[in-house]
């Protein structure tokens, strides 16, 4: 289709929800993991649909964009919002193909509660989103994103001192933390992109108040 100057009826807000609302599943599927080890082949091959899903929308956003001129906030802020919310999408994807690849026998309460954590940040960026549209002020759930992320970034470290102070030369010991700590740095770059995303969406708010 040819790049057309009049309106054309995208409701590219209503596209953003649709996409934060899969990301928000795919932080419910991780967290199902954790707290139920015997779900996570489903959880997993939920979460791989899940991404399918959002790769064609984020593909389908990206067309919109590219064919509309008139939009309801600038081009390049609905552009890092789709693009942050698939790379958000990617990393709980990540964390959850690894926890499936490690087979572990129990779960850590640290990766447990960083679960937790990013739905809750999921969540919370889709009422942000919800703000933007309705040129609301996002300052409180901006705060508590931020505590969120504070409390995960001290269950990381806190992880990863666990791992360093067992002292034991059993093969599959040693084995068992170096895949936790593999997935703890996953859990890491995705606290660290959902994090981003809720900046993202609070610069655009602010742009447009």
């Amino acid at each position: 289709m040819a790049f057309s100057i009049f309106p054309r009826n995208i409701h590219f807000f209503e596209l953003l929800n649709r996409q934060n609302r899969i990301l928000n599943e795919s932080a419910g599927q991780l967290a199902r993991i954790v707290e139920d080890l015997t779900c996570v082949d489903a959880a997993c091959k939920t979460v791989t649909l899940i991404e399918a899903d959002a790769d064609a929308l984020c593909r389908e956003i990206a067309r919109e964009l590219s064919q509309t001129f008139i939009t309801p906030i600038d081009r390049e802020d609905i552009y890092r919002l789709n693009m942050t919310q698939e790379d958000s999408i990617n990393r709980i994807t990540a964390v959850a193909s690894r926890m499936r690849l490690c087979a572990f026998d129990y779960i850590r309460f640290p990766a447990r509660k960083m679960a937790r954590n990013m739905l809750a940040m999921t969540a919370l960026t889709g009422e942000m989103i919800c703000c933007l549209e309705s040129k609301r002020d996002v300052s409180d759930t901006m705060r508590k994103v931020k505590e969120l992320k504070t409390e995960c970034e001290m269950l990381f470290s806190t992880g990863l001192a666990e791992l360093h102070d067992v002292e034991t030369g059993d093969t599959k010991e040693v084995i068992d933390i170096m895949r936790w700590t593999q997935v703890y740095d996953r859990f890491e770059m995705a606290i660290e992109r959902i994090d981003d995303l809720a900046d993202a969406i609070e610069e655009v708010v602010l742009k447009n108040a």
